[in-house]
């Protein structure tokens, strides 16, 4: 372990204006408190790039990871297609604020929310009991969703109350399957159509995987070609990202680290179909510290992409979130009140054998990239903990 915070020392210090001791000695703690198989971590400060990796691939392969090694990223697939959304409206392929019913097939119907009348009913009895009675509104026209309520999860729409998974990016992971991988696209919405909204669309946050995934069907729909196709056309290549994919080659297998429980037993990666879009990409500290790069220092042709892309949205609540948190689309955005105060901009994710993390802080032209090949690792908290640290 010696040797690996070293080895880090000497990686920090090229980058400028960067003390490496504290984060050697949080890195230390983070080591010792967690025993990943395999973890990347990239820290981005002024267009320069500072990669550390420790652990192995795997119990066959004892190598050490690298900035090419994969991971699974779960949630954090999720600014991948808000970022594709905002590419294909600048391109005036897709308007995000138009009812995503106007690009989907007649024989797809998106989920509608028909507004609801609500009375309070007092019911006999010692003591009185008062409820309230809602039944629906039929006065008032059902409400599609917009592309704008999906990418930032102000849809109404359930995370995935379909028996595939419950958890969220925010708080501790609590798996129960992986993702069906025979569900279609009819079937999706389907079981959405059927599941109660959490809010009237446009009015609240409730994350939801099943909200992105629709997302990236509508696109899908809207341009006639594959969500990977779209993605690798109008995000990968053109940020010269190398290894982000849904689905990986045999070469990229070789190199994708072995997934672990929060207990440390090994896993299966998971394979995503329809929810792809929301939690399916694979992908390396270097692909992410690539992109984290053109949300720090946009050209000219991304500008307005990444402008709106981190533009705060609407309220968050949860109740392990430490700072005062906003959504954008795909992102979130925090108050980080110390060492000094910032906003960052960041999201995670995690998968049965994995957990990620990316953020930076525009102002201070700091990132963070961690990636682990361990479920509930606490990447989040690392991520964070190193953003607060470099100045």
């Amino acid at each position: 372990m010696k040797k690996m915070l070293l080895s880090l020392t000497a990686a920090l210090l090229l980058l400028p204006g960067l003390a490496a001791q504290p984060l050697n000695e949080r890195l230390q703690e983070f080591a010792d408190a967690q025993r990943p198989s395999a973890v990347s971590i990239a820290i981005i400060k002024d267009g320069q790039v500072a990669y550390h990796h420790f652990g192995q691939l795997s119990k066959a392969d004892r190598s050490t990871p690298d900035e090419h090694t994969l991971y699974e990223i779960g949630a954090l697939s999720s600014v991948f297609t808000t970022t594709l959304m905002l590419r294909l409206a600048d391109e005036d392929l897709f308007n995000p604020e138009r009812e995503i019913n106007a690009y989907l097939p007649d024989s797809l119907s998106p989920p509608r929310f028909q507004p609801q009348r609500c009375a309070e009913v007092v019911l006999p009895g010692n003591p009185v009991r008062r409820i309230m009675s809602c039944s629906n509104d039929r006065s008032r026209a059902s409400v599609c969703i917009t592309g704008c309520d999906l990418a930032s999860h102000v849809s109404g729409l359930p995370n995935s109350g379909l028996g595939l998974y419950d958890w969220h990016p925010i708080g501790k992971a609590a798996f129960l399957t992986g993702p069906n991988t025979r569900l279609s696209n009819a079937e999706l919405l389907q079981q959405l159509g059927e599941a109660p909204f959490k809010s009237e669309p446009g009015h609240s946050y409730h994350f939801s995987n099943a909200g992105i995934a629709l997302l990236g069907m509508t696109m899908e729909s809207a341009i006639n070609q594959r969500y990977e196709d779209l993605l690798h056309q109008h995000i990968i290549r053109p940020l010269g990202l190398q290894d982000t994919k849904v689905d990986i080659s045999a070469e990229q297998r070789t190199r994708l680290a072995e997934g672990h429980t929060n207990r440390g037993r090994r896993t299966d990666s998971w394979h995503f179909k329809t929810l792809a879009p929301a939690a399916g990409l694979k992908s390396t500290t270097a692909d992410l510290a690539n992109m984290l790069k053109t949300y720090l220092n946009p050209d000219k042709a991304w500008e307005n992409t990444i402008l709106e892309a981190q533009q705060a949205r609407a309220d968050v609540s949860f109740p392990t979130l430490e700072y005062s948190t906003q959504a954008a689309y795909g992102w979130l955005v925090s108050y980080l009140p110390e060492p000094q105060p910032r906003l960052a901009v960041w999201m995670n994710g995690g998968t049965a054998g994995y957990s990620a993390f990316a953020g930076f802080v525009k102002d201070e032209q700091i990132g963070v990239v961690v990636l682990t090949a361990q479920a509930g690792a606490e990447a989040t908290q690392l991520g964070m903990d190193i953003l607060k640290l470099l100045d």
